[in-house]
């Protein structure tokens, strides 16, 4: 059972994005990019679900069980992705990150920088101890963004995830908080919290 975040999503800034907090009124922009079909390969959605699907996959994602971010690219404020923490556990200091990327975006290193940031906001500012991430064996994109990251492959869990098509195999990856941890992030700027949120 996942704990509710004390916190609330402050604005990030890196060089080249803006993270915010994720609202309902980003759901047609996330409907665009994330359920592409290339997008949403290893994603838990059919490719082909609604827009109406995409309103209560962000009305669930926005409860405090999350702590979740759009991401855009300034000047411009419309999702093109989005990262968010889960798993949330107070007593072990630890959660799970999880992200994505509009497919026009892809290749450019903006998953690496933006989820880069979310892991220096959850070390830093939420004081976890332990980031995990899970991700299909035949994901190779979000591997090598995991990795880049700093994260280390555990192990791989067995028919760990069902979706619509049937068990999947899932890797394990993780990254502890320390001097090397927080280094292999980068540096990034915490913004005030975005008024409209």
């Amino acid at each position: 059972m996942s704990d509710a975040f004390d916190a609330t999503p402050l604005e990030i800034s890196t060089p080249r994005l803006r993270l915010r907090a994720l609202s309902s009124g980003d759901a047609a922009a996330v409907h665009a990019y994330a359920f592409d079909p290339e997008a949403a390969r290893f994603m838990p959605w059919r490719p082909d679900s609604s827009k109406p699907f995409a309103e209560g996959l962000i009305n669930v994602i926005t409860k405090p069980q999350f702590l979740n971010w759009a991401i855009t690219l300034p000047p411009a404020d419309q999702a093109v992705g989005m990262v968010f923490l889960h798993s949330f556990s107070k007593q072990h200091r630890k959660a799970e990150i999880a992200f994505n990327l509009a497919k026009a975006h892809w290749n450019r290193g903006l998953a690496t920088e933006a989820a880069g940031a979310v892991v220096h906001f959850a070390f830093h500012e939420l004081g976890l101890n332990r980031i995990e991430a899970i991700c299909m064996p035949e994901n190779s994109a979000s591997r090598r963004v995991l990795e880049k990251l700093g994260m280390s492959c555990e192990g791989r869990m067995r028919q760990f995830h069902h979706r619509y098509d049937g068990f999947h195999d899932m890797d394990l990856f993780a990254l502890l908080a320390s001097p090397r941890s927080a280094q292999a992030v980068g540096e990034h700027r915490i913004g005030a919290l975005d008024s409209r949120f």
